[in-house]
């Protein structure tokens, strides 16, 4: 090969390299945290029609889901559909409290000083979707009581809303 010739293979390889993807396959923007992805690393959820979904709508957190969830692998989903992140915490209810309790944290303005969920509830899941994304996680549920926060914001202090609650239970 002659020397003229290398910028021509410098350049050739450079768009051969691009043209197979040659950014390693990353999580898209903002990186992330690997819990976070949508493909399940236990090969046993499959795609069910009672999807626990939250959908954020730039106002306001959203429950759409069934009051009653069959135990086991549960997709769960967040829907953001603004220009500002969200997060969503899934949290496992102990015997004796209920979405009221989970909401009257929130009124009291405990949940905005701690900017996390109350020290009584078992959280489960974590998901979290950057601006006008929809972001899913798979989790085992067992019968429980469980109550949805979702936090508002790029980083903290986060507005935080109690959105709903949904039972797992045997059918």
């Amino acid at each position: 090969m002659r020397f003229r010739d290398l910028p021509v293979c410098l350049v050739a390889a450079t768009l051969l390299f691009a043209a197979c993807g040659g950014d390693g396959g990353g999580g898209g923007e903002g990186g992330g945290d690997e819990s976070e992805t949508t493909v399940s690393t236990f090969g046993q959820f499959a795609d069910r029609a009672d999807l626990p979904t939250v959908v954020y709508d730039g106002e306001a957190c959203t429950y759409i889901g069934p009051e009653t969830v069959a135990p086991g692998p549960v997709r769960m989903t967040l829907d953001n559909r603004s220009d500002i992140r969200a997060r969503i915490d899934i949290l496992r209810f102990p015997e004796g409290r209920t979405f009221e309790d989970l909401a009257a944290y929130v009124d009291s303005g405990d949940a905005a000083a701690n900017q996390d969920s109350p020290d009584w509830v078992d959280q489960t899941r974590k998901i979290r979707a950057p601006a006008n994304q929809l972001m899913g996680a798979n989790r085992t549920l067992f019968d429980n009581t469980y109550g949805i926060l979702c936090y508002i914001g790029e980083s903290a202090p986060f507005e935080i809303q109690a959105v709903a609650t949904f039972e797992v239970l045997e059918e």
